[in-house]
């Protein structure tokens, strides 16, 4: 009994020694931590602009009917699924996050630019949409492993939270920036290459982001 009680009296001692508030060790990486916020706010304000709007500039675009464009996106979002499973395990396998965030990004970001250069017809559109999904989704295992690898757990948690909240308003402005701007020209075009900026900004940011030690219980290595 005097041995259980001493052990509990320890581990209390050292727990108040060494747990700090959330938001302190937040704070500590708060470079890190805008920069993710930054980098997310871009990625939702290019991802959540394309599936908004991706039934109706696949029915616009390709003249299809409103039936077989809901037959199109399974697709488009099936190949985000199976990125997000791929880059998921991938990331883990190799230990590493940064790039397995980007490269989904870049892929969408390229996929948008190639259609202003090929020929325009509805199956490439189809793949490109498809690139597009794939890189709008497949980024999220990747990304959410980042905070947790220069946060102690209970600190990854509460910056996860913050950034989720702050980077959602992107979530807003992205879908509300591209509608205006295809109403005013009467062209996708221009939300294109708003997307597109969209994805090498946050692949950028998140590729610079500082490197840090990797929290506890982290299984990724940066």
């Amino acid at each position: 009994r005097d041995w259980i009680n001493n052990r509990l009296t320890e581990e209390q001692v050292a727990k108040t020694a060494t747990d700090q508030p959330r938001m302190k060790l937040v704070l500590r990486h708060i470079l890190i931590v805008v920069m993710l916020t930054l980098g997310l706010f871009f990625t939702y304000s290019g991802g959540y602009a394309f599936w908004f709007f991706e039934p109706t500039m696949l029915q616009r675009l390709t003249g299809w009917s409103v039936q077989r464009v809901s037959w199109m996106g399974p697709i488009v979002f099936g190949a985000g699924l199976a990125g997000m499973l791929f880059f998921g395990w991938s990331s883990d396998r190799m230990r590493e996050r940064r790039w397995h965030f980007a490269i989904p990004q870049l892929t969408a970001a390229v996929a948008l630019g190639v259609w202003f250069f090929l020929p325009q017809s509805n199956v490439a559109l189809v793949l490109i949409f498809s690139l597009v999904g794939f890189g709008t989704i497949a980024y999220l295992p990747a990304f959410w492993a980042l905070p947790s690898a220069f946060l102690s757990s209970s600190a990854a948690a509460a910056a996860a939270g913050f950034i989720n909240c702050m980077a959602s308003i992107g979530g807003y402005f992205g879908p509300k920036i591209f509608g205006e701007l295809s109403q005013r020209t009467g062209s996708f075009n221009t939300g294109f290459i708003l997307m597109i900026a969209s994805f090498v900004v946050a692949s950028v940011l998140v590729l610079v982001c500082p490197r840090e030690n990797l929290g506890r219980g982290s299984v990724a290595r940066l």
